[in-house]
């Protein structure tokens, strides 16, 4: 069981991303008023989550995994075992430490895992919407982390960061095909449209008009998929702070 997670570090756990996302979800719900307490235990609770989440969805992705990439290991029949158990001690562990430490966010997480499985069940023979179920956990994990720092975060910056991975995840259709590009920028559009609301300052829309006219123009960069999933909390986070 070791070697299987280790393979499934070296494979899939990429922690400077990890922080990277982290930092980004965390702009989205706290700003410099917040204590630097909050900003720990939100970046420890998020990063947390994200992993032991990824895990969690890797385990029931397996029949989609193993076709589209079969370098990884920790999927095959040898391993899976292994694998599902490293999943579940992670899941305990994860869930006894929330028990622990945030109580009152015990039952939430614990709802979102209940919902996820069901609907990995329901949908096992649609497995291109699996990417979609696992997209659900960051509107409740930042209104979870946003409970923690004392913030009343209004529900469309929550839903903003499920249409803001929803265009990361696309992106990989842009690799192959450019014209693909109008599926991210329709996400993108709607995940800036929560976040920056034009119609109570019709000025920020230039905050939404600018970041997606650049992602369009350089849409066959390499790193035009990172630059956008950037730019939206980044700008977010700063006109917070003006």
């Amino acid at each position: 069981m070791i070697t299987v997670l280790k393979e499934y570090i070296k494979l899939r756990i990429d922690l400077k991303q990890l922080l990277g996302l982290t930092l980004l979800m965390a702009f989205l719900i706290l700003s410099l008023e917040n204590t630097k307490l909050d900003w720990c235990y939100t970046i420890v609770f998020l990063f947390i989550s994200f992993l032991v989440f990824r895990i969690f969805d890797d385990a029931f992705s397996v029949i989609e995994d193993r076709r589209e990439h079969p370098e990884r290991t920790y999927l095959s029949a040898k391993n899976f075992t292994a694998f599902k158990k490293v999943t579940f001690i992670s899941i305990v562990i994860y869930l006894v430490g929330i028990s622990l430490v945030f109580f009152s966010s015990f039952y939430s997480i614990l709802l979102l895992f209940i919902i996820s499985i069901s609907l990995y069940v329901l949908l096992k023979k649609q497995p291109f919407l699996f990417s979609l179920i696992s997209l659900l956990k960051y509107p409740v994990l930042l209104y979870v982390a946003s409970i923690f720092a004392t913030m009343q975060t209004e529900p469309e910056i929550l839903f903003s960061s499920f249409f803001l991975m929803l265009a990361y995840d696309s992106f990989d259709a842009v690799k192959k095909n450019p014209n693909q590009i109008w599926k991210s920028l329709l996400f993108l559009f709607c995940c800036s449209l929560l976040l920056f609301k034009p119609w109570d300052h019709l000025k920020y829309s230039l905050f939404m008009i600018v970041p997606l006219l650049i992602i369009y123009l350089f849409r066959e960069h390499t790193y035009i998929p990172y630059f956008s999933i950037i730019i939206f909390p980044s700008l977010f986070f700063i006109l917070k702070t003006l």
